[in-house]
């Protein structure tokens, strides 16, 4: 999972963020124009974690972050990473 954060990581560039409200839409960037039919709404959750990576993120640094900041079960933070990474690096890799 953590060369699926870099990979990530290295592709944030190539996405537009917009807040609205708690949810966070990734707009992919293709040839420097944002791409509205390919857009993701992130919960508020999926937001904080996009914020989060970055070159250096590491996955005990993330659930950290994601622990001090909801106040979860690390056990649920594990699974829910566990699931959400993955999905979203398939969709970075798509872009």
């Amino acid at each position: 999972m953590t060369e699926q954060l870099k990979h990530i990581a290295s592709q944030k560039a190539n996405f537009v963020c917009k807040h609205t409200g708690d949810e966070l839409l990734l707009i992919p960037l293709k040839d420097n124009v944002a791409d509205f039919n390919q857009y993701l709404v992130l919960n508020e959750l999926g937001g904080f974690i996009w914020e989060q990576i970055n070159e250096d993120c590491s996955l005990a640094a993330l659930q950290d972050a994601i622990f001090n900041e909801f106040d979860a079960p690390l056990a649920q933070i594990e699974q829910d990473l566990a699931k959400f990474i993955p999905q979203l690096h398939q969709y970075t890799c798509a872009k």
